[in-house]
C-alpha cells in the first residue's frame, strides 16, 4: 500500500490517497479529501487496472473523472492519484514530485 498526500496550493485542499495493486495489475484506491469535486471524483472510482490508466492514452478512468468533474485543469491531483497507483504496482519508486512556482522579476 502507497500513500500519497497532495497539497493542492492556493485553493488550500489537502487529499490523500491510499492505493494498493496486486499482483493482476489491479488497484483500489481510498481518496479522502476536503475538496467536494475531489470527493465526487473519487465516488466514480472503482478497482482500477494499473496498465490501462498509466500506459493506454485516453483510457484513464481517474483522468476520465477528473475532466467530467473537476473545474479546474491544473489540478493536481488525478496525477498524484496516478503516482501513487503507480508506486504502489511497483512501477515507480515512492518518491515525492514537487512543483515550485515563484514569481520572476
Amino acid at each position: 500500500m502507497v500513500k500519497a498526500k497532495i497539497n493542492s496550493g492556493a485553493c488550500g485542499f489537502e487529499t490523500t490517497v491510499q492505493a494498493e495493486a496486486g499482483p493482476d495489475y489491479l488497484a483500489g484506491v481510498k481518496i479522502t479529501s476536503g475538496c467536494q469535486h475531489i470527493n465526487k471524483m473519487a465516488e466514480k472510482l472503482g478497482t482500477l487496472n494499473v496498465m490501462s490508466e498509466l500506459f493506454k492514452k485516453g483510457e484513464s478512468q481517474v483522468l476520465a473523472a477528473a475532466k467530467e468533474i473537476l473545474p479546474h485543469v491544473t489540478c493536481p491531483v488525478p496525477i498524484g492519484i496516478l503516482k501513487a497507483i503507480e508506486a504502489s504496482a511497483g512501477m515507480a519508486l515512492p518518491k515525492d514530485v514537487t512543483i515550485t512556482l515563484a514569481k520572476g522579476e
